[in-house]
């Protein structure tokens, strides 16, 4: 299986902003972009950013230009979502997959991303991240873990990534099922828009990955649905491991019971599974390059990427 990477991304190196999903407000971007400014990167806003058509940031075709101009862009050399929502899934019929694989590059995001990067994985074997958006998490200062981020875009050296990567197993919070030493390719985003790709020719096969899932705003007996869907199709079958991170749930009540649920849920299983870990719509959340191979050794505290994320030819 030949894997697509992105070239490694450079301090000093334009990025550009594009908004696939939701519509975004102005005054976030501009935190946003300082955020970047600060990082040491300079940005390029796509040309219908801050548009809007009905529930979405303008309409399909101006997304998908957006989206493709960036990559065209010689001078651009990573793609980060303005923010997610929803929008992403209705563009991947009209992607241009063959277009995208002779100019990959960096493509940040996740939430509503999360379709987009899986789409990309199954028809391309192309690596994306899952991590922080322009105007959400970086307009938001200190929610960000920022040496994690760069350091996994910049291709720095596994023994500074490490440790960053590693601090995620020890929170007291995390509760393990099976849980001692795993890996595989780490795959996964949004419960619902896992959910939502399941019969499509968009959805990658998960044998063998590490799954990771969170949500934010779902309801436990939605939780619970999309949860069976993806059983029912077979995506729990032989997974190598399944990650499950921050779910905030919008009844405050329901909130204690999400993890005794998911420890019902997958009590049959006899793969590991993580319950509380810190990834997802949550401050300082973890960042993993989609379908790279990783290693968790959770009675080590130690989480390990087993290859590069990014190309470091061709710059």
């Amino acid at each position: 299986m030949k894997i697509l990477k992105a070239p490694v991304l450079q301090f000093g190196d334009q990025l550009g902003i594009f908004a696939p999903a939701s519509p975004v407000r102005l005054e976030y971007v501009r935190k946003g972009q300082e955020y970047l400014t600060q990082s040491g990167f300079r940005n390029r806003e796509g040309g219908s950013l801050l548009g809007r058509s009905y529930h979405v940031a303008g309409d399909l075709r101006a997304r998908l230009a957006d989206f493709e101009n960036l990559l065209l862009d010689p001078e651009v050399k990573g793609l980060i979502a303005a923010r997610g929502g929803y929008g992403s899934l209705p563009l991947l019929p009209f992607l241009d997959f063959a277009l995208i694989g002779r100019h990959p590059k960096i493509i940040l995001g996740f939430s509503d991303l999360t379709a987009l990067q899986l789409a990309l994985w199954q028809r391309l074997k192309l690596v994306t991240f899952s991590g922080p958006m322009l105007a959400v998490e970086m307009a938001r200062p200190g929610t960000v873990n920022s040496a994690l981020l760069w350091g996994l875009l910049t291709g720095a050296k596994e023994a500074e990534v490490k440790p960053l990567l590693s601090a995620y197993l020890v929170s007291q919070k995390i509760e393990y099922l099976r849980a001692s030493r795993f890996s595989g390719r780490s795959l996964g985003g949004t419960l619902t828009l896992l959910a939502s790709l399941v019969g499509t020719p968009y959805m990658p096969d998960l044998a063998g990955k590490i799954i990771f899932i969170e949500d934010r705003g779902e309801p436990l007996y939605r939780i619970d649905r999309a949860l069976t869907q993806l059983r029912l199709a077979g995506v729990f079958n032989s997974p190598a491991a399944v990650v499950c991170g921050e779910f905030s749930l919008p009844n405050k009540i329901e909130e204690p019971l999400l993890p005794n649920f998911l420890k019902d849920f997958f009590a049959g299983d006899d793969f590991p599974v993580l319950i509380n870990f810190s990834y997802g719509h949550c401050p300082q959340s973890f960042i993993f390059p989609q379908g790279i191979m990783m290693e968790f050794d959770c009675r080590r505290g130690m989480i390990t990427l087993l290859e590069s994320a990014v190309r470091e030819d061709g710059r």
